[in-house]
């Protein structure tokens, strides 16, 4: 600048810009650290899943910690003591278990209170004393038939004498074995009883509604069907449970059924089936409007999966038009998971770039104001 006095016009422009870029770096402090305190509210307070409790949870909504499980288990919430105890678990074996994650490979099944796949399926039953009295039934499915392949679960891992390797779900207390073990019998239709079968339509489409992808407002009918293929005459049951197809659509004729609501489960009378009769029964509901986009089940994957699915006999599953945004849930489900730990060292980095150059900033500020002076007062 000595030797050309005129650059001062380019200092002035470049103070211009250096003024701009200042309430720009300003802005983003501001912006940043509006985000890193969200951050912090979701890593340590996060909000809970819209659907983190099932009605197929072994225990409702699940357990914070093995800690927690025990102590139900101390109280049999949910004949959870029974339950463990009919499959050769102890509560020393529960006890020594270690945190780790539940996967879909190595032949896993999981525990869950209702049937979910077909009597041809590899699904198996479990029947067990309950301490107040009575026998229940609880099912055993393939992780790989329920879930995403890519899709784990938090839990605990433990090994038991009689049983072997096991996990602990955390989201729904549920219990996992690699294979069947040999006490659990099929679920199969007895040999003696009617044929279930479950067909479906798209009144609105005029197609099987296996073979079309259902819209909003759609209207979907589904027939329940028991053959008697005997000589000799045999009682039949209709019931079957509409849970995960009312999340994505509402009844409009239960066919004269009764709707329990709390179960999710539409039945009709027993019937006595004649050597070689069957008989129908027809309900018909409607998709919503909107389709809701929320995630996947934290402790059911088959809730909200973009599938209608209904079983009686065979599984019936429909596809759903799902909003685009969850096709933004598998990708998501890939994504590494680095722990809070991670998400602090993320955070403390991402804040120390952005006051760097905040910093550097207001430092070329300075140095452009003192050139100034400089030139004005002629040291310059």
């Amino acid at each position: 600048m000595p030797y050309s006095p005129a650059l001062i016009s380019d200092v002035g422009l470049y103070a211009k810009r250096l003024k701009d870029e200042d309430v720009t770096r300003r802005v983003t402090v501001l912006f940043v650290v509006l985000a890193l305190i969200m951050q912090s509210l979701a890593i340590f307070s996060p909000p809970e899943s819209a659907n983190a409790s099932s009605e197929q949870d072994i225990i409702r909504g699940g357990v914070s910690d093995l800690k927690d499980f025990l102590i139900r288990y101390d109280k049999n919430e949910d004949d959870v003591k029974d339950i463990y105890t009919a499959v050769g678990v102890s509560r020393a074996e529960i006890a020594s278990a270690r945190p780790g994650t539940i996967s879909s490979s190595d032949d896993t099944y999981v525990m869950s209170r209702y049937g979910q796949l077909s009597s041809s399926s590899k699904e198996v039953s479990l029947s067990y004393q309950r301490s107040v009295g009575g026998v229940d039934i609880r099912y055993f499915s393939p992780l790989a038939d329920i879930s995403s392949p890519i899709q784990t679960f938090k839990g605990w891992i433990g090994q038991s004498a009689s049983l072997g390797w096991f996990g602990i779900i955390q989201a729904s207390g549920s219990l996992a074995t690699h294979g069947v073990p040999t006490t659990f019998s099929s679920v199969g239709t007895n040999s003696m009883g009617a044929i279930k079968s479950i067909s479906a339509q798209n009144l609105s489409q005029n197609a099987p509604a296996e073979t079309v992808t259902a819209k909003p407002l759609d209207k979907i009918s589904y027939t329940l069907r028991l053959t008697n293929p005997h000589s000799v005459s045999v009682n039949g049951d209709f019931s079957v449970r509409v849970d995960d197809v009312l999340e994505y659509a509402t009844l409009l004729d239960t066919g004269g059924g009764n709707f329990d609501q709390q179960s999710g489960t539409i039945s009709w009378t027993g019937v006595e089936l004649k050597p070689g009769q069957f008989q129908e029964r027809t309900f018909v509901v409607q998709l919503s409007q909107t389709l809701p986009s929320t995630g996947i089940g934290t402790s059911n994957p088959e809730s909200f999966d973009c599938k209608l699915t209904a079983v009686f006999g065979n599984a019936h599953v429909t596809k759903v038009d799902c909003p685009a945004t969850k096709g933004l849930e598998a990708a998501l489900y890939q994504l590494p998971d680095i722990g809070a730990g991670g998400n602090l060292l993320f955070m403390a980095v991402l804040l120390l770039v952005v006051l760097f150059f905040a910093i550097r900033t207001r430092q070329l500020k300075k140095e452009i104001r003192i050139i100034r002076h400089n030139f004005n007062t002629g040291i310059i």
